[in-house]
């Protein structure tokens, strides 16, 4: 008969792994020497550890925390550690130099030794001291302590391997809860609106000229290059309102990807979702923008750069998608992608609100109007709207999106907004004559998410009216992110008082929405 060695790997735990995981664990295993995972040895260490700041629950702490991917690594690998099974979680711990039990100190357990500077050290205080050590974590009936020999073997293996596949998964942990635990405060540390975009995100080649001149003919003009993209130039916008945006965007490992993520975090934007790629060039467009603000475009972006639906199996895009407070999404990912996303946000429970912004102008194929049912906003120019059928009418195709059961449909145009129901229609008139430039949806979609979020009920007519300054409330810029408005820019543009708390603006007292 065979005796069962409990440390012996299986061929179950020996199959191949994820190539992420791997790559973390190996990370892991290679930083548990010497003194283990802290900020000095992070601080000094020749090791790459580039792959472990990368990822998208190191760079979520970060961003709410204010802090830089190094100094919060070694509170997100604790926090995410607390998550295995208590095996693995006193392996890790200790030979990471994690510190967990130090907040549940048991008599008779030297923490300096478990916690000391060399691994070796360790590894030998921690199989000494095996039972001790799980009745701290409540296991009265732990498994057989390993030597320090076999320790090396299948267990730990198998405790960095789970450890990295959490921190690859991007765990399901709210990492706002592990910033506030961290922090001391008995306020949540991050209690702002979430609001997550999927969509693209690009490098503009802007040109600017008094007339488009004609074939063979030349004009004199400025140019300027600058981040932009539709996905963007709406995060940008929700951040300047105040909401925690977040990013779901492909971009590449070049110059031009760098420069996106490094604007996007200038302008306080999430990028932990954001998906960089090596080999495909990071998105372009070529604009030719008229002095009164209109525009058109050419955009070039390689069919790899996008999204997957692999993607979103990730627990941290699963998360954003379900979670946030708001989700928006443009038709720049590739459109069985959309149609994904709008399924997991519908399954949601709480769901978040749905917004949809019809650009660029797309055809819904057939697969994508069972989905409509869960979009609550769907936003557009009238092409825009227009194009969801092909040769179809913006009149045409606002009935038919209300049919298959978008609750609202609102189409900017030069002269205003109109929203369109089921049952009712309003029109909601510009503060600044017939201004269509570039820009005017970015700004009313993240202005109307501002208000469904902050009065955390469907939008009435006063909130049209808000979201429509938001248009006209927007600064001169050459491009359109830096254009869009904060707060009290748009409060400046809209009549009749501007937004107090959970205050509705612009609504005379007694008078019905019952509408809206």
């Amino acid at each position: 008969m065979t005796r069962n060695n409990p440390h012996r790997r299986t061929d179950r735990e020996s199959a191949p792994q994820d190539p992420g995981v791997v790559a973390v664990r190996e990370l892991l295993l290679r930083l548990r020497k010497r003194s283990g995972l802290n900020r000095e040895r992070l601080a000094s260490t020749e090791i790459d550890i580039d792959p472990l700041l990368q990822l998208s629950v190191v760079r979520r702490y970060a961003y709410l925390s204010g802090k830089s991917a190094v100094e919060v690594l070694p509170n997100v690998v604790g926090h995410v550690a607390r998550r295995l099974p208590p095996t693995q979680r006193l392996i890790v711990d200790a030979e990471l130099g994690l510190g967990l039990l130090r907040e549940s100190c048991s008599e008779g357990v030297d923490l300096d030794q478990l916690y000391g500077a060399e691994l070796g050290g360790r590894r030998i205080y921690l199989t000494r001291h095996w039972a001790a050590l799980h009745r701290i974590l409540r296991i009265t009936e732990p498994p057989a302590a390993p030597s320090a020999r076999t320790l090396r073997d299948a267990p730990e293996e198998l405790a960095f391997t789970a450890l990295a596949e959490l921190l690859t998964m991007g765990s399901d942990l709210d990492v706002g809860l592990m910033v506030k635990a961290d922090s001391g405060h008995d306020e949540p540390a991050h209690v702002r609106v979430t609001v997550t975009v999927l969509g693209d995100a690009a490098i503009d080649h802007v040109s600017v000229v008094e007339a488009i001149p004609e074939f063979g003919a030349s004009a004199w003009g400025d140019f300027r290059r600058h981040p932009g993209g539709k996905g963007l130039n709406r995060a940008v916008a929700l951040a300047r309102l105040g909401m925690d945006a977040r990013l779901i965007a492909a971009i590449g490992a070049d110059e031009d990807g760098k420069r996106i993520e490094d604007y996007l975090k200038e302008q306080k934007v999430d990028t932990s979702l954001l998906k960089v790629m090596d080999g495909p060039h990071t998105p372009v467009a070529t604009v030719i923008a008229l002095l009164t603000g209109e525009s058109t475009s050419i955009a070039f972006k390689q069919d790899r750069l996008a999204m997957t639906s692999a993607d979103l199996g990730s627990a941290a895009i699963h998360q954003a998608l379900t979670s946030s407070d708001a989700m928006m999404v443009t038709f720049e990912q590739p459109i069985d992608v959309v149609a994904e996303v709008l399924a997991i946000v519908d399954r949601a429970v709480p769901r978040p609100w749905l917004i949809v912004n019809a650009s660029p102008p797309t055809v819904l194929p057939g697969h994508l109007h069972r989905h409509l049912g869960a979009v609550d906003y769907l936003i557009g120019n009238a092409k825009e709207v227009a194009a969801a059928w092909p040769a179809s009418s913006c009149e045409a195709s606002t009935e038919r999106l209300l049919r298959y059961g978008v609750g609202t449909v609102c189409v900017v145009d030069g002269l205003g907004c109109t929203i369109r129901t089921s049952d009712s229609e309003l029109h909601v008139p510009h503060r600044r004559i017939r201004d269509s430039s570039a820009g005017s949806t970015s700004a009313f979609s993240a202005a109307l998410v501002y208000r469904l979020t902050t009065m955390r009920r469907a939008a009435r007519e006063a909130d049209f009216q808000w979201a429509t300054a938001a248009i006209s409330a927007r600064v001169q810029a050459l491009d359109i992110p830096e254009s869009m408005p904060s707060v009290s820019e748009i409060d400046s543009y809209f009549d009749g008082g501007n937004l107090n708390g959970l205050n509705v603006i612009g609504e005379e007292p007694g008078r019905s929405n019952r509408n809206w």
